[in-house]
């Protein structure tokens, strides 16, 4: 594949400046122009993964007077997990209480063959007791990743953290520590998902930020909803497809044209030389998403005083004829990867162009509107900056201060034409009343959520922002929320379909686990053979709906067995009705 090719069908990079038009005689001090960067909506490339589930099996895990029970659920998510991670990637098991349970916890397993059937069996074998120490199993998720040969060159790795923080110790915040913190941190993105109103939304924010990653919870009400809440996650870090993905801008510096900031969220950014160029280091992108920044210019004033009137001398182009000259503001570049160690594929992005028009004298100025899009991104920000602050100053209390920053900001904006703040209204009103109830969480995921630009479970994983929703974290979510129903069936209904021997009363989970294999073989074919050659152009129309309508349809089938047999597994497990082997009873 081409360099134009690959990063025609893997990343696009866009740019919208807020106005289309500069008057030559005036200069912009803060002239914005929005960058978009997106990743093809499916991966040609999909990167292998190795991910290591933290899993929290402290005591509080499992309140017997409530069913099913957090570690149920949890096993329930993990189990989903296995199911859905590719043949190609490798999952590792890190259970923790007090301190990491090396008897609870596995090393890499590749999700084939008897590894995806060993990883069912760690997790059958989880068990609740004991407090809560977040630090010495992050440590040992990190080891496990570095340990890798090469550490891992053509794999990502990834760590995810569930857990219920009760109980919590042994995450100091000293400066000493902190460094230590910081450091680990830094090496491979952890997505953290708090179960519950008891753990602690900063300690998670803080370490999801430092890694990169993002912060989730599921409230006490839709506790029942852990599955979704991991699902959302999953279905971005199974569909990357980019890594190592930079932006690099220059100005036209011979212009006086000048990179002041961006606004990048969560993600870093980079001004040198005296603002003639910035980098944004936007790192992996899922398939179907889309990071957007604001990047903030300096625009001079254009001479015009030579001939006819006018100076074209520094533009790029000129219309005398209808005294109209365009002006090349940005140049745009970027670069990434399929894979760690693959080589970079860099291109070259639209350049940011305006055109610079004569005024017209008093009274006969033209009115140019702000672009809707560019304004949307540009309050956002403002807002994120409004509420990460509350959090860093401990000022969130009852919401009453939101709620007026909130006011002040509002009235700060209501004359910037083409701008609807309804948007942002909801989510505010949302925040503070979190806030009156006591909910600080919801406020720390809202920050993650729109730093990273990334959808994450706020309460809810039904509650994530659309915008940030990629394909398959919606296909993903949709299946996940079907869990607890099934789990409700498949206990009220008895052993009705299950691997049931009526003399001994027990299910053979074996067989449930070789079914679980199987499927997850089965779907990732059936899923293969719609990329094959074969359904190409030589292919009728309406052959191509068939098979679209036959793959769909398939799909849905083995997802509800799947569904089916990963509750069998953890429902039974969970009342401890499993055998070893129903033979030898």
């Amino acid at each position: 594949m081409t360099t134009a090719a690959a990063a025609e069908t893997a990343v696009k990079v866009s740019t919208t400046p807020i106005f289309p038009e500069i008057p030559l005689g005036q200069a912009r001090k803060d002239f914005q122009v929005l960058l978009r960067v997106e990743a093809a909506a499916a991966a040609a490339h999909r990167a292998p993964v190795d991910v290591v589930a933290v899993l929290d099996v402290s005591g509080s895990m499992n309140d017997p007077e409530k069913q099913p029970s957090k570690l149920g659920l949890l096993k329930a998510a993990a189990k989903f997990m296995v199911a859905k991670l590719d043949d190609g990637d490798r999952l590792s098991i890190v259970a923790f209480n007090d301190r990491p349970v090396k008897e609870l916890s596995s090393g890499l397993l590749h999700m084939s063959g008897d590894g995806r059937r060993n990883a069912m069996n760690v997790i059958d074998k989880l068990d609740a007791r004991g407090g809560t120490a977040l630090w010495p199993a992050l440590e040992e998720a990190v080891s496990v990743l570095d340990g890798r040969p090469g550490h891992g060159r053509d794999r990502l790795g990834f760590i995810v953290l569930l857990t219920d923080g009760e109980g919590s110790r042994g995450f100091g915040w000293g400066e000493p520590r902190r460094e230590s913190i910081h450091g680990v941190l830094r090496r491979y993105p952890v997505h953290t998902l708090g179960l519950g109103a008891a753990h602690d939304p900063e300690a998670l924010l803080y370490i999801a930020q430092e890694s990169h990653g993002t912060y989730s919870f599921v409230d006490d009400e839709n506790v029942d909803k852990i599955p979704g809440a991991l699902a959302v996650c999953l279905g971005g870090l199974t569909t990357v497809a980019a890594v190592d993905t930079r932006v690099v801008l220059k100005s036209a510096e011979l212009d006086g044209v000048r990179i002041d900031r961006v606004d990048s969220g969560g993600y870093g950014s980079r001004v040198s030389c005296g603002g003639a160029s910035c980098e944004i280091a936007v790192g992996a992108l899922y398939a179907g998403e889309a990071k957007h920044f604001v990047v903030h210019l300096h625009v001079p004033a254009a001479a015009s005083s030579v001939e006819d009137g006018y100076y074209c001398g520094d533009l790029v182009a000129c219309d005398r004829r209808r005294r109209r000259h365009e002006q090349n503001l940005l140049a745009v570049g970027y670069s990434y990867s399929h894979h760690p160690g693959a080589p970079a594929i860099t291109a070259e992005g639209p350049g940011v162009f305006v055109q610079r028009s004569p005024e017209l004298g008093a009274g006969r100025q033209v009115l140019l509107l702000p672009s809707p899009e560019v304004l949307h991104h540009i309050v956002r920000f403002e807002l994120l900056d409004v509420v990460a602050g509350l959090i860093h100053g401990g000022d969130l209390k009852n919401g009453e201060l939101l709620q007026l920053m909130w006011e002040e900001f509002r009235a700060c904006h209501q004359f910037w034409g083409g701008l609807d703040l309804g948007f942002l209204e909801t989510e505010v009103e949302a925040m503070v009343g979190s806030l009156r109830t006591g909910a600080v969480a919801y406020v720390h995921a809202w920050v993650s959520t729109h730093q990273m630009q990334r959808a994450t479970s706020l309460g809810s994983p039904e509650k994530a922002v659309a915008e940030y929703l990629t394909p398959a974290m919606r296909l993903l979510l949709e299946e996940a929320l079907r869990l607890p129903r099934l789990m409700t069936e498949t206990t009220a209904g008895g052993t009705a379909g299950a691997h049931y021997d009526s003399a001994s009363g027990c299910v053979d989970l074996q067989v449930i686990d070789r079914r679980l294999e199987l499927w997850s073989k089965v779907r990732h074919d059936v899923q293969h053979l719609m990329f094959q050659p074969a359904a190409s152009a030589a292919t009728a129309d309406g052959d191509e709906h068939l098979a679209a309508v036959f793959q769909e349809a398939s799909l849905e089938a083995m997802d509800r067995a799947m569904h089916r047999d990963i509750y069998l597994a953890v429902v039974y497990a969970s009342k401890k009705w499993r055998c070893h082997s129903v033979a030898s009873m």
